[in-house]
């Protein structure tokens, strides 16, 4: 609670929706596992060059970030192992840099 009392203001906001932008959201999923399972979610989360950053008994707890569409892909494919919790960072983004 500290913490979030020592938040700085917003200051300043800028609309980048005409601008070429770099964007990207992370999120952090806690994937229910068994010996069987586990092997097969450690191979599915390479494509999406996510990690898993968190091993337990029974859960994994994967990292991931990129654009919505690969944030969403990796989502679907892990609600069939069962998904105990979620945890999105929402969109941030950045204008590219002008070429020179």
């Amino acid at each position: 609670m500290k913490q979030l009392h020592k938040q700085i203001d917003v200051l300043k906001v800028t609309d980048l929706s005409e601008d070429k932008m770099i964007v990207r959201e992370m999120i952090l999923v806690k994937v229910s596992v068994n010996h069987q399972t586990r092997p097969e979610i450690n191979h599915l989360v390479v494509p999406f060059r996510a990690s898993i950053v968190d091993v337990g008994k029974d859960s994994v707890t994967i990292q991931a970030t990129g654009d919505d569409e690969k944030i969403e892909a990796l989502i679907e494919l892990l609600k069939p192992y069962g998904i105990k919790e979620l945890a999105r960072t929402g969109v941030t983004a950045l204008a590219r840099s002008k070429a020179q």
